[in-house]
């Protein structure tokens, strides 16, 4: 069975020095907004501490555009991330020619970054209750991280 990408917003506090944008792509321990709609039951999520692995092949989009070019890729040296206490933080270097997306992270208006990612097998554990169900992911391979403008995780930050 092929498994899907699924996507999670974060907040981020915009900060830009020098093309850099820094950010917190996954916090861990900390609770999503309800996720699902109308059609289905909402849930909350959590990743666990080290669940968030990335590869050379992880890169940085705008707003989850697949058919857009990447502002930054692990494998080309301009996408970097690192584990810290409180989550997987990444700092991607700007291109000098998306003036555009610099002034956006600058003035705030793109806030907030998205994870794009592949659940791993046994990458989860789920606990329901009365007042609703809790998804911790365990394991999960980030495929992209994006600039958005809206979150789903309160407690990410973006520094530009």
């Amino acid at each position: 069975m092929k498994k899907k990408m699924e996507c999670r917003r974060t907040t981020l506090t915009p900060t830009q020095t020098d093309g850099v944008v820094r950010g917190v792509a996954v916090p861990y321990e900390k609770m999503s907004h309800v996720i699902g709609g109308e059609s289905r039951r909402g849930f909350r999520e959590k990743f666990a501490r080290g669940a968030a692995q990335v590869s050379d092949d992880t890169v940085l989009m705008i707003q989850h555009d697949q058919n857009g070019v990447p502002l930054a890729r692990v494998g080309a040296g301009t996408l970097r991330f690192r584990q810290e206490a409180e989550g997987l933080v990444f700092e991607a270097d700007l291109p000098e020619s998306r003036a555009d997306v610099r002034e956006a992270v600058s003035r705030g208006d793109m806030a907030a970054a998205s994870i794009g990612f592949i659940l791993e097998e046994d990458g989860e554990r789920w606990m329901h209750s009365p007042s609703g169900s809790v998804r911790t992911v365990l394991a999960a391979r980030i495929i992209e991280v994006s600039l958005v403008h809206s979150p789903a995780y309160p407690d990410a930050k973006l520094e530009s």
